[in-house]
């Protein structure tokens, strides 16, 4: 693998990371908006984190397997 493939994997790693904290910021609000406590609407912001998380890094590791 040249720099460059380790350079946008390592892009792609980062961006993966922010999105998935976006998407738990609206699922905190989503759930703050339905009436849900604090401490259930942090809980559910973790679960679309994680999900986010690995659906998106499955989906990068796929990629760079075939592109590899």
């Amino acid at each position: 693998m040249n720099p460059t493939h380790v350079l946008m994997v390592s892009l792609g790693v980062g961006l993966v990371v922010v999105f998935s904290f976006f998407v738990a910021g609206v699922a905190f609000a989503v759930a703050r908006w339905g009436g849900s406590p604090v401490p259930e609407s942090v809980s559910t912001s973790c679960k679309a984190f994680a999900m986010a998380l690995m659906v998106i890094s499955a989906v990068l590791a796929v990629l760079v397997g075939i592109l590899k």
